[in-house]
């Protein structure tokens, strides 16, 4: 008899932006959550890619579910991995013009979020086995900024520097660092962008073929696409109009739609 236990598969899940019962939709199929809303997942891993708020009716739902989950998760051995998109680095460098809540609201979930940042609980990147997850993603600009620092370029090496690097920024309200910067296309100074904001078409141009496998969130597509030859993987595809994850088992990726 087996008494192995089953392999921990990591789940990805792209931008919300407010859709609560979609969301709610993709965490049971995934088979992370309960009828009753609470984690269910065991050992297993959600890395959700950031953009939670704005657009949708129901952002703070969605917050708060994030919220609690990451905690019963860490209670059961599991884990949920929350990375800041473009939307939450607006209201945690309190812009608070494309945020959706009013300036008391918003001012109440950006220093809820300052906490969680330092605290950990929410990060700017994160590692994998072989893939780095950003937001927006890592350009090859960036990438040789990062070379120049780091002793080997890792997917794991590159997460804990943009996390120190995010950490401090938030810390000191300091945003100088090139993983902030925002491109032309969306009439910022820069060629190209920094991990929350770079469109995917400037990241693809950026570099033919990314050094590091990256999964990224930010910029919607039609569906995901593994293989498209240039070591990226877009998960979002817009909750609002389609259900799609992206499951890795043994490190191993696969779509899954709903």
């Amino acid at each position: 008899m087996d008494t192995s236990k089953p392999h921990r598969q990591v789940i990805v899940i792209g931008d919300v932006h407010g859709q609560y019962d979609a969301f709610v939709t993709l965490l049971r199929h995934a088979g992370l959550i309960d009828e009753n809303l609470h984690w269910c997942g065991g050992r297993n891993r959600l890395i959700q890619m950031g953009d939670i708020f704005d657009r949708g009716p129901k952002p703070r739902q969605v917050d708060n579910l994030l919220d609690q989950i990451q905690r019963e998760a860490n209670a059961r051995q599991g884990e949920v991995i929350r990375l800041v998109g473009n939307h939450e680095l607006e209201l945690l460098m309190s812009n608070f013009m494309i945020s959706g809540f009013s300036k008391d609201e918003a001012k109440v979930v950006r220093d809820k979020m300052k906490t969680q940042v330092l605290n950990f609980e929410i990060r700017a990147a994160y590692a994998y086995k072989d893939f780095l997850f950003t937001h927006a993603g890592v350009t090859h600009k960036l990438m040789k900024i990062f070379k120049m620092q780091l002793d080997e370029l890792t997917p794991n090496n590159v997460a804990v520097l943009t996390n120190m690097v995010f950490r401090e920024a938030i810390k000191h309200e300091f945003f100088r660092h090139p993983i902030f910067n925002i491109g032309i296309h969306r009439s910022g100074p820069d060629k190209f962008g920094g991990i929350f904001w770079e469109d995917l078409d400037d990241l693809l141009a950026s570099c033919p073929r990314s050094e590091l496998k990256q999964i990224v969130g930010h910029t919607q597509v039609d569906e995901i696409v593994l293989d498209n030859g240039r070591n990226i993987i877009p998960v979002d595809v817009g909750m609002h109009r389609k259900l799609q994850y992206l499951r890795l088992v043994q490190g191993v990726p696969e779509v899954v739609t709903v």
